[in-house]
């Protein structure tokens, strides 16, 4: 790597390639983000990447993750291995060393590397533990659950700093729905994520086995900070949630880490973690080495993803045989808009409306069904999903400009409601959506 005291924005204002590292200090300096240069960069040139293990952000210690925090401590069966550890250490091992070395690096589970002191290290940081639901009556029982962490790949120089080359979100996902009494406690659903037994979903193991080892590391774009600075609520959307009973700060959090999830995963950029989050303050509590705690800050980001959830509806009709049920129909409008820092404010690479609907049967009686945060929720993760994958490849543009749609079976006894998902380019943006997503890809 190469470093060059010159103001970092002006270099990427006069088209020069520049990058942003994290820093990690020894003990008691900060992690930050600084102003340096890495004019390319060419993978690990056959050198050691040591995995350090996993940690996690915390803002206010334990009350951060109460149902994480605890497994952290956890052992493995017979062993004195904390069990987290154990698990990404087993997947990561499952991965033949050739796939590996054919990115140009050997990873290594041990402190300092085989082959001598390391000049790479990983690790994989815990920000935040989301219920978006845990209802559970006699009946049924619903749980949706997400856990977003970041996994940090830095570089250690000869002086004992180091500097974050990149930082990919990992997320692990549980949707559980099951007829009677769900009675698994929320922290095992989290345990089960690092595992191969998640109820439905993504799980953190998933990520490290079979995602990491196709990430194209020698590809990632240098000299920018990806990131989800904000989340926008329209005025129906925050009354909306009054009606839900949902704090407006809680659900900005839930779309700005899908966002954040959704970005770095379909088109494989690195992300500043979402501000907004528990990791924006605190320290990094990093079992690496000799476990130095380091203070994290964040910058503000040179390509901003700013989502915009504007409104959503919600309508019934009674189901034509079942009087204890509704055919639902819930709709969701999001907005997406990704600028670059030294854009016109009006002038936008990307500024697209989105249309999500979905129809299904469902309870009359609320406990008994996916509560309606949940299913927006989804809504709008899954909307996420499909315009960044059309981002990313062209040839699902098209697709999401007529529409997205994925039908569902059902019971003979919910035949008549038909359930289904569609999404959905809105005809507002939809004429410039094509030409707006290989602007992206462009900056």
């Amino acid at each position: 790597m190469i470093h060059i005291r010159f103001n970092r924005r002006h270099l990427i204002k006069t088209g020069l390639c520049t990058t942003t590292v994290v820093m990690l200090f020894t003990k008691y300096a900060s992690l930050g983000f600084t102003d340096s240069n890495q004019q390319k960069f060419e993978g690990f040139d056959g050198q050691t990447v040591n995995w350090g293990g996993i940690s996690y952000l915390p803002s206010e210690a334990s009350a951060t993750l109460p149902n994480f925090f605890p497994l952290l401590d956890k052992l493995a069966p017979e062993t004195s291995v904390p069990i987290l550890n154990d698990a990404l250490t087993r997947s990561l091992e499952s991965v033949d060393p050739t796939v590996w070395e054919t990115k140009g690096f050997k990873l290594s589970i041990a402190m300092g590397g085989k082959d001598g002191t390391a000049r790479f290290g990983m690790i994989m940081g815990v920000a935040a533990e989301i219920t978006i639901q845990d209802s559970r009556t006699e009946i049924n029982s619903f749980t949706v659950l997400r856990l977003i962490a970041y996994n940090f790949i830095f570089s250690i120089d000869k002086r004992g700093g180091r500097k974050v080359i990149a930082s990919y979100p990992v997320s692990g996902r549980v949707y559980n729905a099951q007829d009677g009494l769900d009675k698994t406690p929320i922290g095992e659903y989290y345990l089960r994520m690092f595992t191969t037994e998640s109820a439905d979903g993504d799980t953190i193991t998933d990520w490290y086995s079979k995602k990491l080892k196709d990430y194209p590391f020698a590809e990632i774009k240098t000299g920018l900070d990806y990131r989800v600075g904000s989340v926008k609520l329209g005025d129906k959307a925050i009354k909306s949630l009054k009606r839900l009973g949902l704090n407006k700060k809680t659900f900005a959090d839930w779309v700005g880490y899908a966002a954040t999830m959704s970005f770095g995963e379909k088109l494989k950029v690195s992300m500043v973690p979402f501000k907004d989050s528990k990791a924006s303050t605190g320290d990094l509590a990093l079992n690496f080495r000799d476990k130095s705690a380091f203070s994290l800050s964040l910058p503000e980001g040179d390509v901003i993803i700013t989502p915009k959830v504007h409104m959503w509806k919600v309508q019934y009709q009674d189901h034509p045989r079942d009087k204890n049920q509704f055919a639902q129909k819930l709709s969701v409008f999001l907005q997406i808009k990704i600028q670059f820092v030294f854009d016109e404010e009006d002038k936008p690479r990307f500024n697209q409306l989105l249309f999500a609907e979905e129809i299904q049967a469902v309870f009359k009686e609320e406990k008994y069904r996916r509560s309606d945060a949940a299913t927006i929720f989804l809504l709008i993760e899954q909307l996420f999903d499909k315009t960044f994958e059309a981002i990313k490849n062209p040839s699902q543009r098209e697709v999401l400009i007529n529409g997205y749609r994925k039908d569902f079976t059902t019971t003979e006894r919910n035949s008549e409601i038909k359930p289904y998902i569609r999404l959905k380019v809105h005809k507002q943006t939809a004429a410039n959506f094509q030409q707006q997503c290989q602007n992206v890809l462009e900056i």
